[in-house]
């Protein structure tokens, strides 16, 4: 599969964003984050970990999109489809693009505006926060609001070209979880597993594995988010390995658990919980569901089977250029799934006090229900001696 996208999608992104803001009456998107710069430029850099220099974009309502960004940056961009490129010379701390933004808005607006940021849910400004009060100061006839919601009704929703990186990601994923079994003992450390488990997603075609999380204990464990450690696997443990990995730009993000030695009867019997909760939670997707019916299937099972409480606060989330996007599988998110919606499930099953498990699944949402893109985890957990 190749990487990037044609100009095509570009300009369908691009279409689409300026439908929802005639609705919304937003002149200009201002966009600064990598993960919506990218999905509107096509820029593959990962240059984006220096915080030194901020990068702006700004989608015109009526007008090519301007990209405007250090100098260090124009060949890369001259690459994507963007045509309009404007640099500055940076590092400059006293003015970092903000004068050069400031009359590049005013040349499209001025006299007055709309400009929709990055400032709501999910969301932020990669910029500093004085450099934006400045900017809104000296534009003090032009409106900055928040235009989160319409970029993130852009990106919940995903093309077809965006579903077939997806789904590569997630089929090579998976396809080294089943295969990991094999390759692991007990004695082996997290930090030991982990890297055989990363190796093996390159090997495979993965490009970045920017999030992995390990843990292992007796029956369980009391936490999902920390990174492996030099703990060695023990007899009667299960280990868990959540990972979200890359192919151009796009995740994937699950887990697998493995017990090992003897597996006591109580830890056997929360795993088989949690795979009917998941089966359930299944059951509930399809387009015209809402992320509370999900939750709430998934959370009957649970409770009926003794849940107390589940500090992991939510049961999936969406999935895409970022490891967890809108919306999220909870109770109280009313968000009604469309069809090429891609999330994920993942019930926590607290069983005991500081012991839990969890698993999680990415899903397809298609036009009369789902396609399951993981591998499905075992119906009872894999045992390595």
């Amino acid at each position: 599969m190749t990487k990037g996208f044609d100009n095509l999608e570009f300009e369908m992104r691009v279409k689409r964003a300026r439908e929802l803001m005639e609705k919304n009456n937003i002149d200009i998107l201002l966009l600064t984050t990598p993960h919506n710069f990218r999905y509107f430029s096509g820029l593959d850099s990962y240059f984006w970990e220096s915080p030194t220099r901020p990068w702006f974009l700004l989608i015109p309502q009526n007008s090519d999109p301007i990209a405007l960004v250090p100098s260090i940056g124009q060949t890369a961009l001259e690459k994507t489809w963007l045509k309009n490129i404007k640099t500055w010379s940076s590092p400059n701390p006293k003015d970092e693009g903000i004068t050069l933004l400031k009359d590049t808005i005013l040349n499209l607006l001025p006299n007055n505006g709309v400009v929709g940021c990055e400032l709501g849910h999910e969301s932020h400004l990669r910029m500093s926060i004085n450099d934006f009060d400045m900017l809104r100061k000296d534009l003090s006839k032009i409106e900055f609001i928040n235009a989160s919601k319409i970029i993130w009704e852009l990106r919940m929703i995903k093309s077809h070209n965006e579903i077939k990186k997806i789904k590569k990601i997630i089929s090579l994923t998976s396809n080294v979880f089943d295969n990991l079994p094999k390759k692991i003992n007990i004695g082996m450390s997290e930090i030991e597993i982990c890297n055989i488990f990363k190796k093996e997603l390159i090997e495979n075609g993965a490009e970045h594995t920017l999030y992995i999380s390990c843990a292992s204990d007796k029956g369980g464990y009391d936490q999902i988010i920390c990174s492996p450690s030099n703990k060695k696997v023990e007899d009667g443990d299960i280990l868990i390995i959540d990972t979200g990995s890359t192919f151009d730009g796009y995740f994937c993000d699950f887990d697998r658990n493995f017990g090992f030695g003897k597996i006591s009867k109580e830890s056997q019997d929360a795993y088989k919980v949690l795979w009917e909760a998941t089966e359930a939670g299944l059951q509930k997707i399809k387009p015209g569901c809402s992320c509370s019916d999900i939750s709430n299937a998934m959370m009957e099972i649970l409770k009926k089977s003794g849940l107390k409480s589940n500090s992991v606060g939510r049961m999936g989330h969406g999935l895409g250029l970022q490891v967890t996007e809108p919306p999220s599988i909870h109770s109280d998110d009313k968000t009604i799934l469309r069809e090429n919606m891609i999330i994920t499930i993942e019930p926590c099953f607290e069983y005991l006090p500081s012991k839990m498990i969890v698993h999680e699944e990415n899903i397809l949402v298609t036009n009369n229900g789902f396609e399951l893109l993981t591998s499905r985890t075992p119906e009872r957990i894999p045992i390595i001696d």
